[in-house]
């Protein structure tokens, strides 16, 4: 991520973590007594879910409505992304997607079957999205140059899991291998906690992955974080350097976290979610509870301020795509 976006990033970034109920039930007093579907394009146990369910369960009270997350894993989160841009545009349905579902995966896969500005309404951006790598601890390796230095000693053993095809981690690891001049195997997974899965039965050698999914392990000792992928250490994950200190400063890549709805949502619907939203963003309990996870917040200003942002995201993220030069068919 370039320094100006970061500057700008850490500028108005505030912070949060740790899940909640699937199902929030409070007295309906909009959309009819309906409930809203919240749905996010992993399984539970990964960063998506959580962040869904932390959000979730604020935003229910907030609106006076039941939050139902709706769990669509596959394809990178395409799955889940063409569901709700199908979906009518009446409220009910909601998208908790990022720069990978509108982004990345337009440019990444040769075929999507939704257009990732005319198909949806954007509401805000939510937080960021860093991606730490971690190994197992009986590898030995302590620091990101140890790894470094065995990657390069054992070419064609490294390979790296991450939640998905087309996801932040994902990328990490194409511009990780990009960055050593070494080819490092992609290892998919249908969500972050599958992936960690792998990672602690040795199953993989490495994994890219998702504050909320990585750092639970490494505060109990069970995995090794070594560093994150973006050249600037987090404020929130103190413990966790970033690439340039680690050794690694051209390494520098993240993402970040939005709510969408259908195309033609109504103005009054965008405007009711959006204030809710951003209600629910600034609240304490929230943002501890992500901080607690190393997200922090960073909401849009507007809808129309996400939309200006989006489409300035969809540019730089097809050139990192490129640049990786990671497609899927």
């Amino acid at each position: 991520m370039p320094a100006t976006r970061r500057t700008l990033l850490a500028a108005t970034l505030t912070t949060a973590a740790l899940a909640a109920p699937a199902i929030v039930s409070a007295q309906a007093t909009w959309l009819g007594g309906r409930p809203i579907r919240l749905v996010v394009g992993f399984p539970p146990g990964g960063s998506g879910d959580f962040l869904a369910r932390t959000l979730g369960e604020a935003l229910g009270r907030e609106l006076g409505q039941t939050i139902v997350v709706d769990n669509r894993p596959g394809a990178g989160s395409n799955i889940a992304t063409e569901n709700v841009a199908r979906s009518e545009p009446d409220g009910t349905s909601l998208l908790l997607g990022g720069n990978f579902s509108h982004a990345v995966n337009p440019a990444m896969f040769r075929r999507i079957s939704f257009d990732p500005l005319a198909d949806f309404t954007p509401i805000t951006r939510i937080c960021d999205l860093p991606t730490i790598i971690a190994v197992n601890p009986n590898s030995g390796i302590r620091t990101l140059q140890e790894l470094l230095a065995r990657i390069r000693a054992e070419p064609g053993r490294w390979n790296y899991g991450t939640p998905g095809i087309g996801t932040p981690s994902h990328l990490a690891g194409a511009m990780l291998s990009r960055v050593l001049g070494v080819e490092l195997t992609h290892v998919p997974f249908r969500g972050g906690a599958p992936s960690m899965t792998a990672l602690l039965a040795g199953d993989i050698t490495m994994l890219i992955g998702t504050p909320p999914v990585v750092l639970p392990q490494s505060r109990a000792g069970k995995v090794t974080a070594l560093s994150l992928t973006t050249r600037e250490p987090s404020p929130v994950i103190p413990e966790i350097p970033g690439s340039g200190a680690a050794g690694l400063p051209a390494l520098d890549i993240a993402g970040w976290w939005g709510l969408w709805a259908p195309a033609r949502l109504p103005p009054d619907f965008t405007d009711r979610l959006f204030q809710a939203m951003r209600s629910v963003i600034g609240q304490p309990a929230v943002q501890e509870r992500m901080a607690s996870e190393g997200l922090r917040a960073w909401p849009s200003d507007s809808p129309a301020e996400f939309e200006a942002f989006l489409r300035k995201e969809i540019p730089f993220w097809a050139q990192v795509v490129k640049d990786a030069g990671a497609t899927v068919e």
